[in-house]
């Protein structure tokens, strides 16, 4: 059945439509063609937008609010497990290489640590700690936080062996996998309390192995990588390895103005994610995150809008077959064996950053938020990363950075020579990429050299399933072995 309207009132109602239908035709129709004032007004707007999106990462969470599972807690757990599998492996040295993991003033940090003093040396080296912890506080003229103060008390009683059901439960609510250590550790000594931390103790030994296993692989996968990375500078420079790029036009600039409105966009849908996750059980919370990244993608229709023909866009920002779907799936894995040497380089010094610039926080200086969600979901949750990690961001990302912001910088910089053409666009992406991810300024150099890898890809084949293949090879497996050592 259908609602019978009447003419009058479809001719009052068609009036006014087709003159608004002419204004946008003509709106649209003044915008075709790239217009060099648009070009420099989106860079602004990107490098504005990059800007702002890494002081929102820096903000300290509010004082006073008990801090939730996220990536540091995680990372500090890791870095925990380890701590023990090598007091298990050479018994006497726990202790020294906590000393290495506890170099910072955190009081919420120091008394997660406190717990694992505790496995090593026994309640009293865990006491040890929560005293420190007071005295810095009180040395400061600070007062604890509720949060702060409740943990130091349950610990005072766990560790004195005078607490309650209650109060266990508490500690481990509170403090999670360092709370129920510190239990376990405090619980009447001998052979008995050996025996309850013997499983704890097999768990970070499991860590350790896991840990040495997927060093070993990237070894041996990065020595044949670096093997194909010279073979292939030395093919370049001889021209037996030329680029597949789509060449520049005309209309290049318009990339610019499409990334800009990506950046924003994307921003917004994040926050609006996160803002109705929190309504959501958690199951269902990483899924409108992923439905929001591919909704970000709205933003290719821009170019439509500013006259280039799809099928133009298409082809430039890499969205092809290359020579072929398998082939170029095949050239994504050999790509990501070269980035492995690559992208070692930007982790080492992202590694010698955090031990100049903040060696108290250690691996939780440089974590993912992410992260957390790994250790605070089941299996459910951890699917939801996995396809979050390893189809979404390569897909949305590889799209917008290696497909559109280096189009478009690539012809910016086509009067320099090739090869400094394709370092200023990999460099100047790969750089905006890496400062948009909430891991902060001290993972840069190990998230941009993954970048520059991920372009020198996209300047090889040209089609960006190569790309694609590497960045969802790369955190396939990091996300992967996070939830082995995780546990």
């Amino acid at each position: 059945m259908g609602v019978k309207v009447s003419r009058p009132w479809k001719a009052s109602f068609a009036a006014p439509a087709a003159a608004t239908l002419l204004t946008m035709s003509q709106w649209a129709s003044r915008l075709r063609g790239p217009r060099r004032p648009l070009t420099i007004l989106s860079w602004l707007v990107i490098v504005a937008t990059t800007g702002l999106l890494m002081v929102l990462a820096a903000m300290p969470p509010d004082a006073g609010v008990p801090p939730k599972s996220g990536g540091g807690d995680q990372m500090l757990e890791m870095e925990a497990r380890l701590v023990l599998a090598l007091e298990a492996l050479v018994p006497g040295s726990g202790m020294a290489a906590l000393a290495e993991v506890d170099l910072s003033n955190a009081p919420d940090r120091r008394l997660r640590l406190a717990g694992v003093a505790a496995a090593i040396n026994g309640p009293e080296a865990g006491r040890a700690i929560v005293i420190e912890v007071q005295q810095g506080l009180a040395g400061s003229d600070l007062e604890p936080t509720e949060f702060q103060g409740r943990v130091i008390d349950e610990l005072d009683r766990v560790f004195a062996g005078t607490a309650s059901e209650a109060v266990i439960e508490e500690l481990q609510e509170d403090l999670g996998w360092f709370g129920h250590l510190a239990v376990v550790a405090s619980e009447d000594g001998g052979d008995g309390r050996q025996q309850r931390l013997a499983p704890l103790l097999g768990d970070a030994l499991s860590t350790l192995i896991v840990l040495l296993a997927v060093v070993a692989g990237f070894g041996l996968v990065g020595l044949v990588g670096l093997v194909l990375l010279i073979l292939g500078t030395i093919m370049a420079f001889q021209g037996r390895l030329r680029s597949r790029l789509h060449p520049p036009s005309s209309h290049d600039g318009i990339y610019a103005e499409t990334f800009a409105i990506w950046l924003i966009a994307f921003s917004i849908i994040l926050i609006a994610a996160a803002i109705l996750t929190e309504e959501l059980p958690k199951h269902l919370a990483l899924v409108v995150s992923i439905v929001g990244f591919f909704v970000s993608l709205g933003v290719l229709a821009w170019p439509v809008i500013r006259g280039v023909p799809w099928e133009s866009v298409r082809r430039d920002i890499g969205w092809t077959r290359g020579r072929g779907f398998g082939i170029e799936l095949g050239c994504g894995v050999v790509g990501y064996a070269a980035a492995i040497p690559i992208a070692t380089v930007g982790l080492l010094i992202s590694i010698l950053l955090i031990l100049l610039a903040a060696p108290e926080g250690g691996a939780s200086s440089a974590a993912h938020p992410i992260v957390g969600e790994l250790a605070g979901g089941g299996w459910g949750v951890r699917i939801q990363v996995l396809l979050m990690a390893s189809v979404a961001a390569p897909v949305v990302e590889e799209t917008m950075f290696r497909g559109v912001l280096y189009r478009q910088v690539r012809s910016a910089a086509g009067q320099l020579a090739t090869w400094l053409s394709i370092a200023a666009a990999a460099g100047a992406t790969s750089l905006v990429f890496a400062l948009i991810h909430p891991q902060g300024l001290l993972a840069v150099p190990a998230l941009a050299a993954l970048a520059v890898a991920f372009s020198l890809a996209r300047e090889w084949r040209g089609s960006l399933i190569a790309p694609m293949a590497m960045h969802g090879l790369s955190n396939g497996i990091v996300m992967a072995t996070l939830m082995v050592m995780i546990g």
